[in-house]
């Protein structure tokens, strides 16, 4: 959904960048360890205007929808049936958004045969061999590994970019040190203080510097975590802040703001406020970080040859990654299954297992955002409107 409002937004309507540069953003960031498109983004604010720009980019993009996770947090459990029904067009809408924006930037990619290959290859290995072989596919890890098998794949193949100055890399060393610095005491503390907020803080740490390939993969480690192993919050809670997040603007991360909160909410309404502030700096500082140590150093690095003759292919790469996750969104709004989160075929209801009314919403929605001009804000309050009358 992000890159699909990246792309529409800074590419397409604003020209700031094209969508091989978007890509290559995105490229670097699927290959780190944390919030893909809010590093993505961070990316863009430190690219036009250093790590001053960077860090007032995240600022900008993490605080609505921190702040409405925070409140949501409070009054969830008001919510009715009834109200969480008006939200059933905003998922139909949001996969219409990310198939827009996979064949954009497939038709911008698909260059020459090699390109058509390695999106192929990753739309096959993260889309549709999810399903047969399980676990072995669903790894965060498959996100760069695709991106590094493509950039080898391109580098073999690719010729030219031979000619090239001598580049002297001056690395950023204290984002790193203060990353692994964080990531020790956070550990230590967590371990030897019998503070729920010390270990809410290291936990949501750990996830943002151990995950790959975005929000979805956080998750079940959330779920595992704070509901299973320690019994923070109730799956009912959970479930229910994960309903609210699928519509709520902003980074899928920001469910760390949701579930932290509640995590204190026993202790008093102001630890429940100080829960949410450290789920959110725990959950996106690790990734932040690592775009600040490593975004510096590929910005002098990117035009060495080998790099360069890599680029096309974890470019492509990419682009098959973005359509494998537009399938991917599509199966669960499209169809119903017995079984949530479980999209085998054998999983489908016996009957009635084609969901009509979203797949029309779909083939309506997606040629009217590909070939209309309406703001993404527009086809919000449109979706959540028809929801509300329907």
């Amino acid at each position: 959904m992000h890159l699909a409002l990246y792309s529409k937004r800074m590419v397409n309507e604003k020209k700031y960048l094209s969508h091989d540069e978007l890509l290559e953003l995105y490229a670097l960031c699927q290959i780190l360890p944390g919030p893909t498109s809010t590093q993505t983004l961070t990316s863009m604010g430190y690219r036009f205007g250093g790590a001053k720009l960077a860090f007032l980019t995240l600022l900008v993009w993490i605080t609505p929808a921190a702040l409405f996770m925070t409140v949501l947090a409070f009054i969830y459990i008001q919510l009715s049936d009834s109200h969480l029904q008006s939200l059933k067009y905003i998922e139909p809408l949001a996969v219409s958004f990310v198939i827009v924006a996979a064949i954009k930037m497939v038709r911008s990619v698909a260059k020459d045969s090699l390109s058509v290959i390695l999106i192929s290859i990753s739309f096959l290995v993260t889309g549709i061999l999810r399903h047969p072989l399980g676990e072995y596919v669903k790894t965060p890890w498959m996100f760069p590994i695709l991106i590094l098998f493509g950039s080898f794949l391109s580098y073999l193949v690719k010729k030219g970019y031979r000619k090239h100055k001598k580049i002297k890399v001056k690395a950023p060393w204290k984002f790193l040190f203060l990353f692994f610095f964080i990531f020790i005491i956070a550990a230590i503390l967590g371990k030897v203080l019998d503070l729920r907020i010390i270990k809410l803080f290291e936990n949501n740490y750990r996830f943002g510097s151990l995950i790959f390939g975005g929000g979805t993969v956080l998750l079940p480690l959330m779920y595992e975590q704070f509901v299973s192993f320690k019994g923070y919050i109730s799956s009912q809670a959970f479930l229910t802040g994960l309903g609210l997040i699928q519509a709520t603007p902003g980074p899928v991360f920001s469910f760390a703001t949701f579930t932290s909160g509640l995590s204190m909410r026993t202790y008093g309404p102001g630890a429940q406020m100080l829960g949410h502030l450290v789920g959110t700096v725990g959950i996106f500082l690790p990734g932040i970080l690592m775009i600040f140590f490593v975004y510096p150093i590929w910005d002098q690095i990117k035009k060495h040859p080998v790099v360069r003759r890599s680029l096309d292919g974890a470019i492509a790469s990419s682009a098959g990654l973005v359509a494998a996750a537009a399938y991917l969104l599509f199966l669960p709004v499209g169809l119903r299954w017995q079984q949530d989160n479980n999209f085998h075929l054998t999983n489908l209801l016996e009957k009635n297992y084609i969901n009509q009314e979203n797949i029309l919403a779909i083939a309506l929605v997606v040629p009217m955002i590909f070939y209309s001009k309406i703001p993404t804000p527009i086809w919000v309050i449109i979706a959540l409107f028809l929801g509300f009358i329907l």
